[in-house]
């Protein structure tokens, strides 16, 4: 048992000990029979301990999300999914890293910004189990044109284009606002090419690729972002840290810690 669960249930349990008359101890039957006919007991301590309740949900509520994902990454290893791996796009991380994480996106997406915090612990933590493939599902011209410019920068340098990455989401409320030209400082700031730039901007490739994530997001079913395939698992939503980490542990046949 959870040491909080633990200490808490010992604490209520010792409330109805005055209640439970004789020199031994009450036996699990016992405070079970009293509890059965004494509920209002239970909520009068509930009440005097609130805090230790919610963290009691909260644990619970962490464990039920971990189990959905075990299963929902057991199902996915069973039948993976296969995204198009195109070699000359951007891919960050570990080239060797044994699970590759496919990103679909949109540099506009609130939840897509939570996501690329998590991915960026991720890379950090475990920087060699792990590599990343950013795709994109941009909702407006705004997020397609910064799609199109971290391909772009892409081509010029793979860590400029994660930085474009990590810097745009960070500045994603005023981008918004203001549109391209909040992005024209980042740009200085990375000392990109802008003559090279503007000529990629331009190949209908870069385009043409776009298009192509937007039909195999389609064709995997995904409804909206920030979405994963990592080792052919489907993931929605922010996913944290964890989440990948089962991820990886699964697919190379290794055992899952007990939840508690």
């Amino acid at each position: 048992m959870h040491p909080k669960r633990f200490g808490f249930a010992v604490l209520l349990c010792l409330c109805f000990l005055p209640a439970l008359a004789g020199a031994q101890p009450p036996t699990q039957d016992q405070i079970a029979a009293y509890l059965k006919d004494h509920p209002e007991v239970i909520m009068e301590v509930l009440s005097r301990h609130k805090v230790e309740l919610y963290n009691l949900v909260m644990d619970g509520r962490e464990i039920r999300q971990r189990m959905i994902w075990r299963a929902n990454i057991k199902r996915g290893l069973a039948n993976p999914l296969v995204p198009q791996i195109d070699p000359k796009r951007v891919l960050l991380g570990d080239p060797q890293a044994k699970v590759l994480v496919v990103e679909y996106t949109d540099f506009l997406c609130p939840s897509c910004r939570q996501a690329a915090h998590n991915l960026e612990s991720l890379l950090a933590k475990d920087p060699h189990r792990f590599n990343l493939l950013v795709k994109h599902l941009p909702g407006s011209d705004l997020s397609r044109q910064l799609a199109l410019y971290y391909e772009a920068i892409g081509r010029q340098d793979p860590a400029k284009a994660w930085r474009f990455y990590q810097e745009v989401f960070k500045d994603q409320d005023l981008i918004a606002e203001k549109g391209l030209s909040a992005v024209q400082p980042l740009l200085k700031k990375l000392d990109i090419d802008q003559a090279r730039l503007t000529k990629d901007l331009g190949d209908k490739a870069l385009a043409k690729r776009l298009d192509e994530d937007l039909a195999e997001g389609k064709a995997f079913k995904l409804q909206g972002t920030p979405a994963f395939v990592a080792a052919g698992v489907v993931m929605r939503g922010p996913a944290p840290v964890m989440a990948f980490e089962d991820v990886w542990a699964l697919s190379q046949g290794q055992k899952l810690a007990p939840l508690q």
